[in-house]
């Protein structure tokens, strides 16, 4: 399964308001068989313009991002899920990798100078 990453914005809450947030979106995705890898509080910031979800204009909002593995269809129920929620302002996923691509190899730039061979001179 690919490993995804949410990137929220939720409006201003209570303390259980938040909690009780990210306690609904992370069973969202245990229940549909996914795993949530990492939660990420990014804290409260002054929005880069007002924001309008659900019918209200908002102005500050509190970023989290989460690092998950999930099947297509639950990204899918996900989406629809988080969209409806009336707590967040703005909720992206975003693919980071799939589970099927190799790790990408870090080039050693030694081995690209050892492996250079300059042109003869004449």
């Amino acid at each position: 399964m690919p490993e995804y990453e949410l990137a929220l914005i939720a409006k201003r809450l209570t303390k259980e308001g938040f909690a009780s947030m990210l306690r609904r979106t992370a069973l969202f995705i245990m229940n549909k068989g996914g795993v949530v890898k990492k939660m990420e509080n990014l804290g409260e910031q002054e929005l880069p313009h007002r924001m309008r979800a659900h019918h209200e204009w908002n102005t500050h909002g509190r970023y989290f991002l989460i690092n998950f593995i999930l099947g297509a269809d639950g990204v899918k129920e996900l989406k629809h899920e988080l969209e409806t929620d009336m707590d967040l302002v703005r909720p992206r996923i975003v693919k980071v990798r799939s589970c099927y691509e190799p790790k990408k190899k870090a080039i050693n730039t030694l081995e690209c100078w050892n492996s250079y061979n300059p042109p003869f001179n004449k």
